[in-house]
């Protein structure tokens, strides 16, 4: 008897846990589309002045929060996101990525903390369970931070050697970001309409494997979507 009441406790905070991070889903790809489709264009056309850097990096950390809650602050890979972005922008901060060695750290920590992040988030959604609209978007989520990690490989590359594309590219950090963003959204969709093309073994790796990526995610995930949600219905609707 003692038993039964903590046992309907935890289910309880365990229903309220889920609702919590699969609200923090829609959250995230929020953030993710104003990122993409507003502060980086913005921040691009010089509209934030001297303070872009500063725009983007808090932008960054609502976004990386966000993420966060949707995959659980229990976990301990929600915790090494939080430490990883501390460390990330203290080092922002102290303007340590200045010389190559600094670039390398910057973009492969952003880089780090994206991948963690879209891992957590795939967890999050091939749960056991029916098949929810907060789910989709979780889906949305991972296509877009696929798209973000190659923008950041993609401008690493492109500061490690500045003959990595061809085409016109701008010289500002905030305008590059912004077309390389572009070209890896464009890359990752198989649009490719030429007017940036990768020029070096390394850019030309990438954008291969990303349109790669790109084809087989969507079949992939829709494919797996589907049987989750056919297991949900059997299982909550046995024949016989």
């Amino acid at each position: 008897m003692t038993d039964e009441p903590k046992k309907r406790r935890m289910q309880v905070l365990m229903r309220r846990d889920l609702w919590l991070q699969d609200e923090g889903l829609t959250v995230l790809l929020i953030a993710l589309l104003l990122m993409i489709f507003i502060v980086n264009p913005l921040a691009a056309a010089d509209v934030f002045r001297g303070y872009a850097a500063l725009v983007h990096d808090l932008w960054l950390a609502l976004t990386l929060l966000s993420g966060v809650f949707a995959i659980g602050w229990r976990r301990k890979a929600a915790q090494v996101v939080v430490l990883a972005a501390a460390l990330l922008f203290a080092l922002r901060a102290l303007g340590f990525a200045g010389g190559a060695g600094g670039l390398v750290v910057d973009f492969g920590l952003t880089i780090f903390l994206l991948a963690i992040l879209g891992l957590m988030v795939v967890w999050q959604i091939f749960r056991e369970g029916p098949i929810t609209r907060q789910r989709v978007q979780g889906s949305i989520v991972i296509y877009l931070l696929l798209g973000l990690i190659w923008a950041e490989a993609y401008m690493l590359a492109a500061h490690l050697n500045p003959g990595s594309f061809a085409g016109t590219l701008p010289e500002g950090q905030n305008a590059l970001s912004a077309h390389l963003t572009y070209f890896s959204f464009v890359t990752l969709t198989t649009v490719g309409y030429g007017d940036i093309l990768p020029a070096s073994l390394t850019t030309r790796a990438l954008a291969n494997f990303e349109g790669l990526l790109g084809t087989l995610f969507p079949a992939i995930l829709i494919a797996r979507l589907v049987s989750m949600e056919i297991a949900a219905r059997e299982t909550k609707n046995p024949k016989g």
